[in-house]
């Protein structure tokens, strides 16, 4: 019964980070983009 509690609180914390690993992944991407677009505008 201890083990299984413990086993569910890991299960919650490796979501949670996953989300928030998922999370900053998308804004690195979201502000890739932008930066690309903001360098060919330079460009061209």
């Amino acid at each position: 019964m201890f083990q299984q509690f413990i086993g569910d609180g890991a299960n919650i914390f490796i979501a949670i980070v996953a989300v928030l690993v998922g999370f900053a992944t998308a804004l690195g991407y979201l502000d890739f983009v932008k930066t690309k677009k903001q360098q060919e505008k330079k460009d061209h």
